[in-house]
C-alpha cells in the first residue's frame, strides 16, 4: 500500500490537544476504527468492541485523551490516560490506545504525543508511575517507549486473541517517574 507522506515538521505545525469537542471525538473514532482495521494486528480491540462505546477519557489530569493535528485540523494520533482509582493504586497511570495514522509514522509525531502525555499526567504530583500493554510483535512502539524510559517488566504469553486458534504475546511496561 503506497501512503502519501507528510512534508511539514512536527515542531512548527502540529496542535496537541486534550480531545473534548465532539467533532474531534468524531475523529478519534474514524482514526481508531482505522487503525484497528489497518493495523489490527497491533491492537487488542476490534470494530466490535466500540460499538455504542462512550468516549473513554474525560477532561481532566487524571482521564484524558491527546490528539494530534495538523494545521488544517487533521487528526493525525491520539493516546489516553487514565490514573487508577484504588486507593492503593492512585500512584499509577495507564496508557493506552496510543497510535500514529500511516501518513505521519516517522515523523516524531509518537514522541511528542507520549511527552505531551506525560508532562500533563505528572501534574499529579502523587503520580509515580505510568504502565502500558503492548502487543509484542509491536517493535516500533516499543522502542519508542523503551526510549522515553518505559521498561518490559511482564510478558503475558497467548495473551490478545486475534482470531480462532490465534493468539500473541502481550508485553506489559513500565515507566517509573520518581
Amino acid at each position: 500500500m503506497n501512503v502519501p507522506t507528510l512534508k511539514w515538521s512536527i515542531k512548527d505545525k502540529m496542535n496537541i490537544k486534550v480531545i473534548t469537542e465532539e467533532e474531534d471525538i468524531n475523529a478519534y473514532y474514524t482514526l481508531l476504527h482505522k487503525a484497528i482495521t489497518e493495523e489490527g494486528q497491533f491492537f487488542r480491540l476490534s470494530p466490535c468492541d466500540m460499538v455504542d462505546e462512550v468516549f473513554p477519557s474525560q477532561n481532566t489530569n487524571d482521564y484524558f485523551t491527546l490528539g494530534a493535528f495538523s494545521e488544517e485540523g487533521e487528526l493525525l494520533g491520539t493516546v489516553g490516560f487514565k490514573r487508577d482509582t484504588f486507593y492503593k493504586l492512585q500512584h499509577k497511570g495507564l496508557v493506552f490506545r496510543m497510535y500514529v495514522d500511516s501518513k505521519a509514522k516517522g515523523l516524531g509525531l509518537g514522541r511528542k504525543l507520549l511527552q505531551a502525555l506525560m508532562e500533563k499526567a505528572t501534574q499529579n504530583s502523587e503520580l509515580r508511575q505510568l504502565y502500558l500493554y503492548v502487543v509484542a510483535s509491536n517493535h516500533r512502539a516499543k522502542s519508542l517507549y523503551t526510549s522515553e524510559g518505559f521498561e518490559i517488566f511482564a510478558t503475558e504469553k497467548g495473551s490478545v486473541r486475534m482470531a480462532e486458534n490465534e493468539y500473541v504475546d502481550e508485553n506489559m511496561m513500565v515507566k517509573y517517574l520518581c
